[in-house]
């Protein structure tokens, strides 16, 4: 099998691994560093209460993230500009956070509390609402800046991606596509030939022949707009018909080994559908005999 010739549009954070998997990891490493620096936000905690503290603060805010982006993704646009998008959910995510941290802070002992010191902690005082706002007007700036910092890699390639690049020869020329077609979005460097495509978060990872790049927008309107040439397999995922190779089973579970040499899962109500699609024999699913008729059945 070739091998994909451009990867310069893996915009995965740092290039490794989806947000959804990131997300966590990035979270772990945070709690560790804060636990280990002692902030004076910690400064007379016990070891325990600066883990449970930190654990608590970082994980209510990755959760946010988490359903932010599931509250925004039905409402992309599938043209909007990515650094807009994180800051929609990011000051979505801090608006989720801010009566969840004054709960938090409920719950830390009061020879703990701070003393009130500022116009903010006044202005908190006078009410339940202007507390939540209080805490939003704290929380949102760091909120916001580090969630730029985990999406700068996102962000700077999809200003990367806007540049055209020369044509390559071996690439034929694209015709006109409607604009609402995912394909039209797709970086020349990576072709228009689309293997798989991958929801995570509110972007999509988008596998062709070449390469893979990150999109924004739902698997929903790219099944849609990709019509007859694939089908969902999965509710965050989508296979195109002519680059399933073979349907593998391990036990109860079924995937779809693409072109490229990447599993794709099928949910269990799929099943079914699958092997009507691509034929089954035994414990291995096998394409072969039915490629002919994969681009003359509806999607």
């Amino acid at each position: 099998m070739q091998q994909p010739r451009h990867n310069g549009t893996n915009l995965t954070v740092l290039g490794v691994a989806s947000l959804s998997t990131t997300l966590p990891v990035v979270g772990a490493v945070l709690v560790l560093l804060f636990v280990l620096m002692k902030p004076e936000a910690t400064s007379g905690f016990a070891f325990h209460e600066r883990l449970a503290y930190w654990a608590a603060h970082i994980g209510l805010g990755l959760a946010s993230l988490v359903l932010a982006s599931k509250m925004l993704r039905p409402q992309l646009p599938g043209r909007a500009p990515q650094w807009l998008i994180v800051l929609a959910t990011g000051l979505i995510g801090a608006a989720i956070l801010a009566p969840l941290y004054l709960l938090l802070e409920g719950l830390v002992p009061a020879h703990l509390v701070d003393e009130p010191d500022d116009w903010l902690d006044e202005f908190a005082a006078r009410g339940g609402l202007q507390a939540v706002i209080a805490e939003f007007i704290e929380v949102a700036p760091v909120f916001l800046a580090a969630w730029f910092a985990v999406n700068l890699p996102l962000l700077f390639g999809a200003a990367e991606s806007g540049s055209e690049p020369p044509q390559d020869p071996d690439e034929p020329a694209d015709q006109s596509k409607p604009e609402d077609d995912i394909r039209a979005r797709l970086p020349r460097a990576i072709g228009s030939d689309i293997v798989l495509i991958s929801s995570d978060m509110h972007y999509l990872h988008v596998h062709t022949t070449r390469g893979k790049c990150m999109l924004l927008g739902t698997l929903r309107d790219a099944a849609r707009q990709l019509g007859e040439t694939g089908m969902l397999v999965h509710r965050s995922h989508w296979v195109a018909h002519n680059h399933v190779q073979r349907l593998a089973r391990r036990g109860r579970n079924w995937e779809c080994v693409m072109s490229n040499d990447l599993r794709v899962p099928i949910s269990r109500r799929n099943q079914q559908k699958a092997a009507e699609w691509y034929g089954r024999t035994g414990n291995v699913v096998s394409l072969t005999a039915n490629k002919a008729r994969a681009t003359k059945r509806p999607g």
